[in-house]
């Protein structure tokens, strides 16, 4: 790895920081969206405390500096390969999770991976997100249609050959998703 394929990787890693919950709410409302509902950054909480228009423009952000930067890669930078992109994404993910804007705490990682997972992996990201809304619709628990998407893009790949260096991201990225859903699986195996 060349010295600009890590300046490349710390870059995403600090677009993948920058908190658009904290931001939106704090510029909109005047408010710290990590004071209230959970405590979470993602659009989740947002929506729960501020309501769907904030929530949804949160999940926007979130989504386009996963998808965003993987393409530019593609478009503008000649020398990018498939595990560059496969440790973009990575450091994309981690930095939304991770922020170093917020003493490295953030968010859940859903919306940015799944970005990233738009890019990757199109179809399998559609069906992630097909299984993420039914569940939500039947369970009414975010946590439970994040994981459930989880569980329909692992059968997808099961399913569709995908090169290594993209089945690497999404099993990283998975476990990324599912260690910061930690608490919630607690509480949903605890019948909580």
């Amino acid at each position: 790895m060349n010295p600009l394929d890590l300046l490349i990787i710390l870059g995403c890693y600090l677009l993948g920081g920058f908190p658009a919950g904290v931001a939106i709410t704090k510029r909109k409302f005047g408010l710290d969206v990590r004071e209230m509902g959970s405590g979470n950054i993602g659009a989740t909480n947002v929506t729960r405390v501020f309501g769907w228009y904030a929530g949804f423009l949160v999940f926007v952000l979130d989504f386009i500096k996963g998808y965003l930067p993987l393409w530019a890669l593609t478009r503008f930078y000649p020398a990018t390969t498939p595990w560059l992109l496969t440790g973009a994404g990575l450091t994309l993910v981690m930095g939304h999770c991770f922020s170093p804007y917020l003493k490295f705490k953030g968010g859940k990682g859903v919306a940015t991976s799944l970005g990233c997972l738009a890019f990757f992996v199109p179809q399998g990201a559609l069906a992630g997100i097909i299984v993420y809304a039914l569940a939500l619709a039947v369970t009414r628990i975010s946590a439970v249609g994040s994981l459930s998407g989880i569980v329909a893009l692992w059968i997808y790949l099961a399913l569709v050959p995908v090169p290594t260096p993209v089945s690497t991201f999404v099993l990283l990225v998975s476990l990324i998703v599912i260690g910061r859903h930690h608490q919630n699986i607690r509480r949903l195996i605890k019948g909580a």
